[in-house]
């Protein structure tokens, strides 16, 4: 009777300590989906949680987690402004589709570097032929210097 009760201990004690471990991953799982979801109400309320006054808000806020709450502890603690978020976000929509334009033309665009040297021999012959052949050295060395 005795050794029954002490197996059966034994079997609760690996119990608890496995109740104990799962209820510490969840617990973790659900810090991070509420992390998630107060980053999504933060960037729907047009807050950014990683700088400026959003990062202070979201360091402060405890309230509901819904965005005219939000806005509203925002606007009467911090005097935040929520008029022109849709404007803003147009023009850093259009800031980002020029920036990429211009990483992709910079990529594509090639350099043309000819030494002074070159380009003022090619600018003091007068033969024709010299021309040329200093054009096409000019050519070969520009092919060189993009490898």
């Amino acid at each position: 009777m005795i050794e029954e009760q002490e197996l059966d201990s034994s079997e609760n004690d690996k119990n608890w300590k496995s109740l104990r471990e799962e209820n510490k991953s969840l617990k973790e799982k659900v810090t991070v989906f509420e992390a998630k979801a107060k980053d999504g109400v933060f960037k729907e309320a047009g807050l950014d949680t990683n700088q400026g006054i959003g990062k202070a808000i979201s360091q402060v806020y405890k309230g509901d987690l819904d965005v005219e709450s939000l806005q509203t502890f925002a606007s009467e603690e911090y005097g935040v402004t929520f008029e022109n978020i849709g404007q803003q976000d147009g023009i850093r929509e259009e800031v980002q589709e020029s920036q990429n334009k211009l990483d992709s033309i910079t990529r594509e665009s090639v350099v043309d570097t000819f030494g002074e040297n070159i380009v003022d021999e090619i600018n003091s012959t007068t033969n024709v032929k010299d021309s040329i052949r200093l054009k096409l050295h000019a050519i070969e060395e520009a092919k060189a210097n993009s490898k």
